[in-house]
């Protein structure tokens, strides 16, 4: 199952983009990635093209992480990747208040890392993604990669959210600002053990250092 095949069945629904797909396709490649976690999935669309490019590689999982209310989604994740015949290349997690928590249990599960990708596409705010960065940081191995999405979003830009009872009772400073972009530049870059750092659209990337 190639990208282009999977662009059939995703084309349109919310989610990452077909250039964004095959950018984020090169960098796997060229990377040699294969052992993935995702923060927020929505629909799946995301996950149906890292689930395609483990196909196509003939390597590797995802793990893939979201909040219960995406099992109501129409479609989801497990219909589209069922669609696909993809699901064996997917773990999926559906959490009732933050995939945080089920980051905690994979720290239990797994006290060394494990992950050489990460893809952090949920919350994008700074209480949720700052810590999730943290805990990301104890499941990626030495040389392994974080990009984060919507570093330029904020709660006032979006169409869907901006007028909705929990984002009007926010702190206007906390509507207006782009806190995953305030993660990657106050946590991320300033950490240590990161390095190569880039942006580039909507998304931020960082490296593990290798020990």
């Amino acid at each position: 199952m190639e990208i282009e095949e999977t662009r059939k069945v995703v084309d349109g629904i919310f989610g990452m983009t077909f250039d964004q797909a095959l950018e984020i396709k090169y960098f796997i490649q060229l990377n040699k990635l294969n052992n993935i976690l995702e923060l927020g999935f929505a629909h799946g669309v995301s996950s149906c093209y890292f689930a395609s490019m483990l196909h196509e590689m003939e390597t590797g999982h995802l793990t893939t992480i979201d909040l219960e209310v995406a099992k109501e989604r129409q479609p989801n994740i497990e219909s589209l990747l069922t669609q696909l015949e993809l699901s064996s290349y997917v773990t999926i997690y559906y959490e009732p208040k933050s995939y945080n928590w089920r980051l905690m249990r994979l720290i239990e599960q797994h006290p060394n890392p494990i992950f050489d990708f990460c893809y952090i596409d949920g919350a994008h705010d700074w209480y949720t993604d700052g810590f999730a960065f943290f805990l990301v940081d104890k499941l990626l191995i030495p040389g392994g990669w974080i990009i984060f999405d919507d570093i330029n979003w904020s709660f006032n830009t979006s169409p869907s959210l901006k007028n909705s009872e929990s984002v009007q009772r926010m702190p206007s400073d906390e509507r207006s600002t782009a806190q995953v972009g305030k993660v990657f530049e106050l946590l991320v870059k300033t950490h240590p053990n990161y390095h190569n750092f880039m942006k580039k659209g909507d998304w931020a990337y960082a490296q593990k250092k290798r020990l």
